[in-house]
């Protein structure tokens, strides 16, 4: 990595910076995500009541268990939220992102790799982090399985990048894998971070079934080296998967979480984005990249292959094929362990050096260094503007989520039973959910989904949203025929929200309009009343027709997150104290 030309230091320290600041950006999005309100509610929940043992915040879940597998997650949410902020927050999340890739960048360069190769698969893995790399818990199992990448890494240095298994006998010669006792030592960490992820979020299933794999694939690797004395070795390596097993039984549900996830894992979830496949489109396009450059580094790499590695790699290549959510279980270690492969099997292109003259070694002329140093510099400030900007909001797009809609039922002091889109039911429960003793709003159902609701109650909520559309939903042996109107009927609500851009709700809601009135209306989201509540004038939620606005308003523009709605009410009462303390004077 270093170089004795003063100049070709100073030119990788530039390309560092400048990838770094190109990771940055890339990891810097910063709109909010549906479950952020929740999360932080959550959070808050627990600071100050504790776990609660049951559903809250719903009117069709009260009672029915609450296993949530992110408790740690939102409490540090919460307690971030309340410290700094949603633009802190941000950048939180962006400087772990930047330690992850300042890591890869920093391992590859120490291990050899050309500098343009170690940035630009720095830079690869950033994009395919991007999607992913949000204010979420999810966010928290990524920073763990990069620890437990480097946690792995570390403890077995001296394995790595060789062809361990041998079929038969062994010569004499054959080198043997560097076993250090005072590194295995260190793998007593992973049952502290595996406790933790278990607390902060349910992918620590995945990371302990990669970490086990690694393992046993390891341990068949010793026994293939030194057959029988390897049996101190196989033994200490299984202690060490039982012990971080074991570990994820600390949780405040005990082997109950791993039972719930079990039952979780097996029950598909269309109606997740997430636990789709990578799409063939330009959104994708670094995934396709990566992809593309495994199969084509495995194929035409002429190192020798890691068999431990291969196989992790195979497995989470084959998972992040099936489900979006575990592409980064395949980026980060793509980019540690094959970046020496694909520099192998571009050089039979004669596209980079061998790894014996590689570029890092090669001093630079005074015209390159200057060239490239300017061009640096210009892309490292014209990324530092744009990342002040991106760094210091987190907004809520109008047209996105129902800001307008959420701020007349302030207005009109609307309260009750509501049902709503899944994916705005919990900002709906930071706007009116923390208020006095009870909830002023509950909500039907939100994104917690199976955690706390069950199957049931599921199937009502997408009867309404998507009706039959069987491709997107699941539904099981026990669930009831199809019905839309169910959920309106089910636990007696008084509210509808819907989004105008999920058409099957609509179908549904103005085929009850003989029981429901529209109250609210824009070009994102309609709110519908019980007619027996709000169309009577006895009633004392009567909602006169001069009050209901209904129109196709654009919703244009973004407010600020949390974006609760404005308290009219308390702001009159603050103009009129003010008023009072300034006729007094």
């Amino acid at each position: 990595m270093t170089n004795s030309d003063p100049r070709h230091n100073r030119f990788l320290v530039i390309c560092v910076v400048a990838t770094l600041f190109a990771s940055a950006f890339a990891l810097s999005a910063n709109h909010a995500d549906p479950d952020l309100w929740g999360h932080v509610q959550f959070g808050r929940d627990v600071w100050t009541y504790g776990l609660p043992q049951s559903t809250t915040y719903s009117f069709t879940g009260v009672g029915y268990r609450w296993i949530n597998h992110e408790n740690l997650a939102e409490a540090a949410l919460a307690a971030g939220a309340s410290a700094v902020g949603a633009p802190g927050l941000i950048v939180l999340k962006c400087l772990a992102g930047v330690a992850v890739c300042g890591w890869i960048l920093m391992t590859l360069l120490r291990r050899g790799s050309a500098w343009l190769v170690a940035a630009g698969i720095t830079m690869l893995t950033a994009l395919n982090l991007n999607f992913f790399w949000q204010v979420r818990p999810q966010l928290f199992s990524y920073l763990y399985f990069a620890l437990l990448l480097a946690l792995l890494d570390h403890c077995f240095a001296g394995w790595q990048g060789r062809w361990w298994l041998s079929f038969g006998s062994r010569p004499v010669d054959r080198p043997l894998p560097d076993y250090s006792s005072q590194r295995m030592r260190r793998l007593w960490l992973a049952p502290i971070l595996f406790l933790l992820w278990a607390n902060t979020h349910g992918a620590f299933a995945a990371g302990l079934a990669i970490y086990v794999a690694y393992l046993v694939l390891r341990a068949i690797e010793a026994l293939s080296c030194w057959g029988a004395e390897a049996w101190g070795v196989v033994r200490r390596l299984a202690l060490m998967a039982v012990v971080a097993g074991l570990a994820t039984l600390i949780n405040p549900y005990g082997p109950n979480l791993h039972f719930w996830l079990l039952e979780s894992l097996g029950a598909p979830r269309p109606e997740i984005t997430e636990w789709h496949p990578p799409e063939l489109s330009l959104d994708w396009i670094p995934w396709w990249i990566c992809a593309a450059c495994f199969c084509f580094t495995m194929l035409r790499t002429k190192r020798s292959r890691d068999f431990t590695h291969c196989v992790i790699l195979a497995l989470t290549f084959w998972q992040s094929m099936s489900h979006q959510r575990h592409i980064p279980f395949f980026a980060l270690p793509f980019a540690l362990w094959m970046t020496p492969h694909f520099e192998s099997a571009l050089a039979r292109w004669n596209l980079v050096g061998s790894s014996e003259t590689n570029d890092t070694d090669r001093p630079l002329g005074r015209a390159a260094t200057v060239g490239f140093s300017l061009v640096g510099a210009f892309a490292a400030a014209i990324l530092t503007w744009n990342l002040a900007q991106r760094l210091t909001d987190m907004p809520v797009e109008r047209d996105r989520f129902p800001v307008s809609a959420v701020q007349f039922i302030e207005d009109e002091h609307l309260n009750g039973r509501l049902v709503v889109t899944y994916n705005w039911a919990q900002y709906l429960i930071a706007c009116f959910g923390d208020r006095g003793d009870s909830p002023r709003i509950q909500v039907a159902f939100d994104g917690r989904f199976r955690t706390c609701y069950p199957q049931d109650v599921v199937d009502m909520h997408f009867d309404l949203i998507l009706g039959e559309i069987t491709a997107l939903r699941h539904r099981d042996q026990h669930s009831q025929p199809f019905a839309g109107r169910r959920v309106l009927e089910h636990g007696d609500p008084n509210l509808v929200l819907v989004s105008r851009r999920q058409p099957h709700s609509q179908i549904v809601m103005w085929s009850q309009s003989d029981e429901w009135t529209l109250l609210y209306q824009d070009s994102l989201a309609q709110i519908w009343g019980r007619r027996a509540v709000y169309d009577d004038p006895q009633s004392s939620a009567w909602l006169p027709p001069r009050r209901r606005r209904i129109d196709d308003a654009k919703q244009i523009g973004s407010v600020t997150w949390p974006a609760l709605p404005i308290r009219r009410d308390a702001m009159a009462t603050g103009q009129a104290d003010s008023t009072q303390r300034k006729e007094s004077t």
